[in-house]
């Protein structure tokens, strides 16, 4: 197929407007496993085109817009509305923070700096900052709460450099530290809430940070804890299970969101201690999920559960946004303790498809569940949802991994137009200016401009669903081939003005289904997954549709501006395709629209599993792959 050049237009946003860069407050206890590649600050790295449309939309009118006495409600006057409703604070703060080191947006900063004030006013002598009343503490939530408390109040210090709110953050960890223990006269943290006790006990994460910024033992001992309350007999056996091999439907109850959780807890003790066990449970878990339990979106969960093998099912309660930004969180750990381009692989899929399917292409709304199949019922309330939370922290994650630093130079994760300025770790100064249609066009330019030259790497991830693609540097022919890591490393004595070219093969691609979606098909573009919406069906109703063929030639999937009506950012296309009716041949055209936007205007059914017009796939020629065995590489 003919590689599209789409003109790039970078906008004047406020991303751009920061007149200095934000240093984060360094650690005092530090890591005992350096990262191969850099946690981003920020406001380093500012996007533009479809990514960046949807993080700006996230930032100023979700976040920027939030009603601060509906977060603080709870607090303020306990219980609240519902069990958890003390988690969405945590959560506003941790990404609202993040969000505001990218935009410089002051009003925003004016906005935590009230939260933070009013939050920790909240909180009790003792140091209980929950919503429950005394009969009913420890019992369901609050430890979560407590968690997201941490979270969201410890980026705050970490990136304003305002240290007053640690010392609420301390009498938290504190009061946990007194409240759970194995010693005699303390509770058991399995107990103090749900789901095998893995909600309780992901508050790992944080407590791992406050040991980091603090450099206080009892909080390391406190860790210490939770991975042996993990191997007692009633909790969720999280470490001993996936060494053994077991799957994550076979950890605790299989809940998906506070399994990932507490994994994420479990490699920030990796990064501080260096247990190495601890990295293979993460890296059976991951593969496990990638091999068995993930969809073609980058999700996971029916239910919010992990299922047997390939128990994938296209409705009902698919997708839960906040397991979609835990496997973000969880790939984005990976990706910066291993290097390895096979992680944000997975976290381009995850973002482009999932991320962006879920949240309402304004930024203002969210779904809770995002279904392969169905419509996506957003909500901008608070009430009965904790996934509107979620959401908005997996945007403000992305600019600290789509372009970064590591030990040899630069690392281009991500290949969405944008303008990064970086500091190698020797201290030089390095801006990358990226030109691109990306996710619409395979043409990549990427402009390297050193302060002065200077030798180092440019890493390029080769995407897993790019083949070929083509490299040249100022004009001549560079080799594309990835190393180990997955990257293509181009090391050289950099100047300005220096231009990478980069052409990926950009092209539709046909997965034949199996198991639930055996005699159907799913057609991608790039890193894009594509979905029959009704809006773009011609009048027909989908589920009288099958695509027109097997043969991926012969449904000429053809890319063309979208309908101005359906159009979410300036550059979005679709992709007209044969398709035939179901009963009889008739054959017509439809058009395919990526799954981020699928549904999105005028509340239209939309499906990702297309019907194949034989009874079996294998009718055309094209046999279903078989079920992955133990070890065997992703499919």
């Amino acid at each position: 197929m003919r590689i599209r050049v789409l003109a790039l237009l970078f906008s004047a946003a406020t991303v751009t407007s920061l007149a200095a860069q934000v240093t984060p407050l360094p650690d005092r206890v530090p890591c005992a496993v350096p990262d191969r590649q850099d946690r981003q600050v920020p406001d380093r790295v500012h996007l533009s085109g479809m990514l960046g449309v949807r993080i700006d939309h996230s930032a100023l009118n979700r976040l920027r817009a939030m009603d601060i006495d509906r977060l603080l409600e709870g607090y303020r006057k306990r219980p609240g509305r519902q069990s958890y409703d003390g988690e969405h604070v945590g959560k506003w703060l941790h990404a609202a923070t993040l969000a505001w080191v990218y935009t410089g947006d002051a009003k925003l900063r004016a906005k935590l700096d009230h939260t933070v004030s009013e939050l920790v006013r909240c909180q009790e002598a003792n140091g209980y900052l929950g919503t429950y009343l005394p009969a009913k503490r420890w019992t369901e939530w609050d430890v979560w709460a407590h968690k997201y408390n941490l979270i969201g109040l410890l980026t705050y210090i970490r990136y304003t450099g305002n240290r007053q709110p640690l010392s609420a953050c301390r009498k938290m960890g504190d009061l946990l530290c007194r409240t759970f223990g194995d010693e005699p006269g303390k509770r058991d943290i399995i107990q103090a809430g749900e789901h095998v006790g893995m909600a309780p006990t992901s508050v790992f994460e944080p407590m791992v940070w406050l040991y980091r910024i603090t450099g206080d033992k009892k909080y390391a001992d406190f860790c210490r804890y939770i991975l042996r309350a993990w191997e007692q007999p009633n909790g969720p056996h999280i470490v001993s299970r996936l060494l053994a091999g077991k799957g994550v439907d076979q950890v605790g109850n299989g809940k998906a969101y506070e399994m990932l959780s507490c994994l994420n807890g479990m490699l920030e003790w990796y990064r501080t201690v260096g247990d190495p066990q601890l990295l293979q449970v993460a890296l059976n878990a991951w593969n496990d999920i990638v091999r068995n339990r993930l969809y073609i979106t980058g999700t996971a969960s029916a239910g919010e559960l992990f299922h047997g093998l390939y128990e994938l099912p296209n409705t009902g309660e698919v997708g839960e946004t906040c397991v979609t930004v835990t496997w973000i969180q969880f790939n984005g750990h990976l990706l910066r303790l291993t290097g390895e381009a096979r992680f944000a692989d997975e976290l381009e899929r995850s973002v482009y498809n999932q991320l962006c399917g879920a949240q309402r292409p304004d930024g203002r709304a969210w779904v809770y569940y995002c279904q392969m199949e169905g419509k996506k019922p957003y909500t901008s309330s608070l009430d009965g949802q904790c996934c509107l939370s979620s959401g908005p922290r997996g945007f403000a994650l992305v600019p600290t991994f789509a372009i970064t630093t590591d030990g040899d130079g630069v690392v281009v994760n991500f290949f969405n137009p944008g303008v990064a300025n970086l500091r190698l770790r020797d201290a030089a100064p390095v801006k990358i200016g990226i030109e691109t249609g990306y996710p619409y066009s395979g043409k990549v330019a990427i402009n390297v401009d050193p302060a002065e030259p200077h030798e180092f790497a440019v890493k390029l991830r080769v995407p897993k669903w790019c083949c070929p693609a083509l490299l040249q540097v100022n004009g001549q022919a560079a080799d594309t081939k990835p190393a180990a890591d997955g990257y293509a490393a181009l090391r050289r004595t950099w100047k300005q003005g220096d231009r990478i070219e980069l052409t990926l093969a950009l092209e539709p691609r046909l997965v034949l289904g199996d198991h639930l979606n055996a005699d159907r098909a799913a057609v991608l573009y790039g890193p894009l997954v594509l979905a029959a919406d009704r809006a773009l069906s011609e009048g027909h109703d989908i589920n009288t549709l099958k695509l027109a063929s097997a043969d991926l030639d012969k449904l000429q999937v053809t890319p063309e501006p979208a309908p101005t009506a359906l159009k979410t950012w300036p550059g979005e296309e679709v992709f007209r395709v044969n398709a035939i009716l179901r009963r009889g041949s008739t054959p017509l055209q439809i058009c395919l629209v990526p799954f981020a936007d699928a549904g999105a205007v005028g509340d239209t059914f939309y499906q990702v599993w297309l019907p194949l017009p034989t009874a079996k796939a294998t009718a055309a020629g094209l046999p279903l792959p078989p079920p992955a065995a133990p070890g065997s590489p992703p499919r």
